[in-house]
C-alpha cells in the first residue's frame, strides 16, 4: 500500500520539531500512531478540502469531513488493523492540515482544544475575528503567523485515496 511507506514525511518533522521542544503529550502520540498506520486519511482529508474550495465554497467543516472520512474510509482496514478515529483526534488534524497547508488557514472554524497546548498553536485572539463570517486563523504559540513560522522541510502532497463504493439506492419496483 503505497500511503503506509515508512519514508519521513511533514508529519514525521513536525513530531520531531514539537519533540525537540520537549513536547510530545500522550495524545499527540495517539495521532502519530494513527498517522503511521493510516497516512491516507490527512491525503483524503486535505483532497476534500480542496475539492470543496475548488467547488466555490468560502469554508468548510473539518468536523464534517472527520465523520465523512469514517464513512468512505472505514471499510479499507485490513483485518487486524486499528483504525479509530476518535473525536477527539479531529482537532489535530485540522491544526496539523493549517501547520501543512497554511493556504487552509481560516478556510474552517476551529475551537479551543488542548490540540494548541500539543502543537504549540493558538487561535488568534477574539477581537481580530469581528467581520461577520469571520473565522479566526491559527497562530504560533508566540503570535506569528502560520505560514511564516517552522515549515517541513518536506511538503506535505496528498496521495490519491482510494474510497468505498457509493451507495447506491435499488431501483423502484415497476
Amino acid at each position: 500500500m503505497d500511503n503506509q511507506v515508512t519514508a519521513k514525511d511533514a508529519i514525521d518533522e513536525l513530531m520531531q520539531h514539537r519533540r525537540e521542544q520537549g513536547k510530545r503529550p500522550p495524545m499527540l502520540r495517539r495521532v502519530y500512531a494513527l498517522h503511521k498506520t493510516n497516512r491516507h486519511l490527512l491525503d483524503f482529508l486535505v483532497q476534500e478540502l480542496r475539492d470543496v474550495r475548488e467547488s466555490g465554497w468560502s469554508c468548510a467543516s473539518v468536523r464534517s469531513l472527520w465523520e465523512y472520512a469514517r464513512w468512505v474510509l472505514a471499510k479499507r482496514r485490513v483485518p487486524g488493523e486499528d483504525f479509530a478515529m476518535l473525536n477527539a483526534i479531529a482537532p489535530y488534524y485540522a491544526r496539523i492540515i493549517c501547520i501543512l497547508h497554511p493556504d487552509f488557514n481560516g478556510f474552517f472554524v476551529m475551537n479551543k482544544s488542548q490540540a494548541d497546548a500539543d502543537l504549540g498553536t493558538v487561535l488568534e485572539p477574539v477581537a481580530g475575528a469581528s467581520k461577520p463570517g469571520y473565522i479566526r486563523r491559527l497562530l504560533w504559540v508566540d503570535g506569528t503567523p502560520i505560514e511564516s513560522g517552522w515549515r517541513p522541510t518536506t511538503p506535505h502532497e496528498p496521495k490519491p485515496v482510494s474510497r468505498r463504493e457509493r451507495v447506491r439506492r435499488k431501483p423502484v419496483a415497476a
